[in-house]
């Protein structure tokens, strides 16, 4: 089926979309905590276990039950990918945003610097920010 939508505002964001970059990060976590509860289930069971009881018996009741984990490693996969990528966003954006400011304030200083040396009739030969920066390799 062809989309021949031309319009970007009609693009369909779905509510279950991944991100691809996060998929190796989902498959991993999603089968470390798997492997996690059913190793933990099959411990207990072999630790409980009467004497004489089968291996296969004790591995399959402890598979069986952490069969009931998997809604809650589901949720605990999607809360770990996504919280990780929530925090990482944020501490991003917050350094970005202090980095925006601190580039401000150094522009204000220097207008200000520099409107008051025309003022007082004073030569002005400081560099601005922008030059200091491309000098400083930044």
């Amino acid at each position: 089926m062809q989309d021949n939508r031309t319009n970007p505002e009609d693009e369909v964001q779905a509510v279950w979309s991944i991100r691809e970059t996060s998929i190796p990060a989902y498959f991993i976590v999603s089968g470390l905590l798997f492997i996690l509860f059913n190793g933990l289930f099959v411990w207990r069971g072999w630790a409980n276990a009467p004497p004489g009881t089968a291996a296969a018996d004790i591995i399959m009741g402890g598979l069986k039950d952490a069969s009931g984990m998997v809604p809650w490693i589901v949720l605990a996969t999607i809360l770990m990918v996504e919280g990780r990528y929530m925090l990482v966003e944020r501490y991003l954006k917050a350094r970005y945003f202090r980095g925006v400011a601190d580039n401000n304030q150094a522009w204000l200083g220097w207008l200000e610097r520099k409107a008051a040396a025309e003022r007082e009739g004073r030569p002005f030969n400081e560099p601005s920010p922008a030059e200091r920066q491309v000098k400083n390799g930044k």
